[in-house]
């Protein structure tokens, strides 16, 4: 305990801050990159608008799980009037790239450190996967009479639903539906794979500079890094912020590598910690600052 402590005291917090600026520019690159994808819906929104609503976004997940997606799309509404539906439909578009980016960063980590990284999915994922079957064998059988009778259910009730789709509740699926496609009609599709790809290069280079705020990390190299920054993603999403299961999971990455424990506790911990601080001030001040940016933008536009 007490070379934990020593070590979050001999951590070197200029390059954790400088950390954190990196981290925060990834930040920057996906309020950019929403705005790509409003545009071929015609709601083109400011770049202090998404900045802002991403930020929020951020803080609300720290203590709601997936209620940031709401909190953004919800800005969008009040100052941009972009559609509810249509804005939530382009996030959920966007977290299904992020997912896709993701697998393209476990088959990087896979093809430059296989046995590492088997290892890693042995011991930190199908493990205990297996080990919970084996302990509920009901599970498996729950799960797929639940999908039986969700099939089912749709095939009985298909008039009603198909009635549901049209009116009012019809137009609301359409705005979602349009969100949902709006990364087919992108303008720049270039542009918008490089805006994806540099989110996630942001995320990696942020962890692989916090490295050298530890000497028994700043040696670790690229690939630790990439695993790092895999499986605490997965920690990030299954818990709000990431907060504890980011922890654990980075933890056990460093200790696999050989890191020693008290470093493998702390480092992860000011990780999150400087983000979590970013997060916190600049989302509070983007919280405070949005309705009077936008009155003074309102203003100008009734004397126009």
């Amino acid at each position: 305990m007490e070379t934990t402590k020593q070590s979050f005291k001999n951590a070197d917090y200029i390059i954790v801050t400088l950390s954190a600026v990196v981290s925060m520019l990834a930040h920057v690159v996906r309020a950019w990159r929403w705005n790509s994808m409003l545009t071929p819906l015609g709601h083109s929104i400011t770049f202090k608008n998404s900045f802002a609503a991403v930020m929020i976004g951020y803080v609300v997940n720290f203590a709601i799980p997936r209620g940031g997606e709401l909190s953004r799309c919800g800005v969008a509404t009040k100052y941009e009037k972009v559609p509810f539906p249509a804005a939530l439909g382009t996030v959920i578009t966007e977290r299904i790239v992020d997912l896709l980016l993701m697998l393209v960063l476990f088959f990087i980590t896979l093809a430059v450190q296989f046995t590492e990284l088997t290892g890693l999915t042995n011991k930190y994922v199908i493990d205990p996967v297996q080990a919970k079957f084996s302990t509920n064998k009901n599970l498996f059988y729950i799960a797929i009479t639940g999908f039986v009778l969700i099939v089912l259910g749709l095939f009985i009730f298909r008039k009603k639903i198909k009635g549901l789709l049209t009116g009012k509740m019809g137009a609301i699926l359409k705005s979602f539906g349009e969100g949902l496609r709006s990364v087919k009609d992108v303008k720049n599709p270039t542009l918008f794979i490089f805006q994806s790809f540099l989110i996630w290069f942001l995320y990696f280079l942020s962890l692989y500079v916090c490295f050298w705020c530890f000497p028994e990390t700043k040696d670790l190299g690229i690939k630790p890094a990439l695993s790092v920054l895999l499986f605490g993603t997965i920690g990030v999403a299954i818990s709000p912020g990431g907060v504890g299961a980011y922890q654990l999971i980075a933890t056990q990455v460093l200790l696999f590598y050989g890191v020693a424990s008290s470093i493998s506790i702390s480092f992860p911990w000011i990780v999150w910690g400087a983000q979590f601080i970013a997060i916190i001030i600049i989302g509070a001040l983007c919280f405070i600052l949005l309705p009077l940016l936008n009155r003074n933008a309102d203003g100008l536009s009734k004397n126009t």
